[in-house]
């Protein structure tokens, strides 16, 4: 955990450094702010544990809304096109526990036209939430690693997509998808800012 902190702090200052002439042309923004609401998890695969999942839409369990947010800084290296974002996300998981992450990742625009744009981005990303062994009727299957009253998972390979609808000025509507593959997608809705 210290080692993916000290990774994380040493990539943004980094970041910082990078010149801006490296890019073509100045950039229009150089920084963005993504605040977002954290709201739905769709399952792949039917749950062994439909009766934890509090705020499921079906019986199944394959659709549960999660109570929770994002917070998000954006630094463009190449115009408003490639960029390094560092992600805070705090909400109520599936089972209304408390759980979030922590992801660092490039951005890159996969295509903009008018006032819709489309991006991806991947990087290292720490999900944990509180143990879910406390609850009657879970069975640890050893997907997550535990530590006290936690359980967490690392991944290498942690990525989003993200539409953006240009609302006025620097502010855009902001819709995401994280492919939380094998076991979820989940989805989120808020604002951006560029500046």
């Amino acid at each position: 955990m210290q080692h993916f902190i000290r990774f994380v702090l040493l990539l943004f200052l980094c970041c910082q450094l990078i010149p801006s002439g490296w890019a073509q042309s100045p950039p229009a923004y150089k920084n963005a702010f993504t605040v977002k609401f954290f709201g739905l998890s769709m399952h792949l695969r039917q749950t062994s544990y439909p009766e934890l999942f509090k705020n499921r839409l079906d019986r199944k369990g394959i659709a549960v809304l999660n109570f929770g947010g994002i917070v998000g800084y954006e630094r463009f290296v190449v115009r408003d096109v490639i960029s390094v974002r560092v992600e805070q996300g705090l909400y109520s998981d599936c089972a209304s526990s408390l759980a979030g992450f922590t992801h660092l990742g490039w951005r890159g625009q996969i295509f903009r036209t008018g006032r819709h744009s489309l991006n991806g981005g991947f990087g290292p990303t720490l999900v944990y939430r509180r143990d879910w062994n406390r609850l009657q009727g879970y069975e640890d299957d050893g997907y997550f690693n535990r530590s006290g009253d936690w359980q967490y998972k690392f991944y290498w390979y942690g990525g989003e997509f993200e539409y953006n609808y240009h609302l006025k000025g620097q502010y855009d509507l902001s819709l995401n998808l994280v492919p939380g593959i094998p076991e979820l997608v989940s989805f989120g809705a808020g604002f951006r800012k560029r500046f």
